[in-house]
């Protein structure tokens, strides 16, 4: 039945999108009990082609979330699809998608003023819109810190499949959730499900679009390391040194040298260079064979986590001493950023001592 429906919007006729909306709108209202054909319909707004589709995919939701408001939905679930909306060119899409925003948050029982944008969204300038966009949601992970997993993870599901202007658009709307996300460890020292997600996910964004989107991916890593939560560098360092470590993978060493001088360039700059000291050591010069340290653990219930191991596949080309490596970088961010050479810190602090 969806295919059906996904065919008929694909049409240019008016009276054929009549039909279709009608029959989405019936399926849907009449399923209560199948959410499916609800969030499936949400999907479609990040990938949907033509764009005419994407209208008449919007306004068949946007009119069951009106009229039913007990509709079986998570909040973050249409919160992540309307912010990614009000990027839309269409100035009727971006005021609707705010003002469904607000009603679905007044169910919520909060208030992130998000009206205060209203002109704003309306307006026709590209740089006006997507400024409000992004203070929207601003205000939104504010009011809902607790749901920035899941809207980051939500996200994830379709960034791939996007074209570079889409994939833009959403970074705008990831920004502020990124901010306010707390990595957080097991008591094994392993990241919990959550961080675990985010850091995946965001490599496997940056391995997608660092090359296209350069500034924008480092805008993500920048974000998540300034925001109030000072100890999600060391979790980041940790994690990407760990990664290399257990797969020495001479593709993800590059990516991980970018991540690093990203790092680099925040006010916790400093620490990146401290850290990487402490890590030249002699166990970490050879390759040794070893269990995997990284491991994806349950989801929680999360709508994507990224499959390293489809991001970042093994190859050929794997790198034995690999610390050395990160050594020209290391040396690059500190002469550069900090005016110092391996020679200013503490002898034998990093692993080896003048005489060795």
């Amino acid at each position: 039945m969806l295919t059906w429906i996904h065919q008929i919007f694909g049409a240019p006729s008016d009276k054929h999108h009549a039909i279709g909306r009608r029959a989405l709108f019936n399926l849907i209202i009449h399923n209560r009990d199948t959410p499916y054909f609800l969030e499936r319909s949400i999907e479609r707004w990040y990938v949907v082609d033509p764009p005419r589709a994407l209208e008449s995919y919007f306004e068949v939701v946007t009119k069951v979330l009106n009229e039913q408001p007990d509709y079986p939905l998570a909040f973050w679930r249409i919160s992540a699809a309307l912010l990614f909306t009000l990027g839309n060119e269409k100035s009727e899409i971006r005021m609707k998608s705010a003002k469904l925003l607000r009603l679905l948050e007044q169910r919520q029982q909060k208030n992130s003023k998000i009206q205060d944008f209203d002109i704003s969204i309306s307006d026709r300038t590209t740089a006006v819109y997507k400024l409000a966009q992004f203070e929207v949601s601003k205000r939104l992970a504010s009011q809902h810190t607790e749901l920035a997993f899941f809207i980051f993870s939500q996200f994830s599901v379709h960034f791939k499949a996007m074209l570079p202007d889409s994939q833009r658009n959403m970074i705008a709307a990831i920004l502020p959730w990124i901010q306010v996300i707390e990595l957080q460890v097991e008591l094994n020292g392993r990241p919990t499900a959550q961080s675990y997600m985010l850091l995946a996910n965001l490599i496997e964004i940056t391995t997608t679009a660092s090359g296209a989107l350069h500034n924008e991916i480092q805008a993500l890593w920048q974000a998540l390391a300034t925001g109030p939560h000072a100890g999600n560098v060391q979790l980041i360092l940790d994690f990407v040194i760990t990664l290399c470590l257990d797969r020495r993978e001479q593709s993800f060493v590059a990516y991980a040298k970018q991540i690093i001088v990203y790092l680099s360039t925040t006010p916790a700059g400093q620490k990146v260079v401290e850290f990487l000291l402490l890590q030249i050591t002699s166990r970490n010069m050879v390759q040794k064979q070893q269990e995997p340290k990284v491991l994806p653990p349950d989801n929680l219930g999360l709508p994507y986590v990224a499959d390293l191991s489809e991001a970042l596949p093994i190859g050929s080309k794997q790198v034995r001493a690999l610390i050395l490596v990160f050594l020209h970088p290391l040396m690059m961010i500190a002469r550069i950023f900090f005016g110092t050479t391996l020679d200013d810190f503490p002898s034998g602090s990093y692993g080896f001592s003048n005489e060795a």
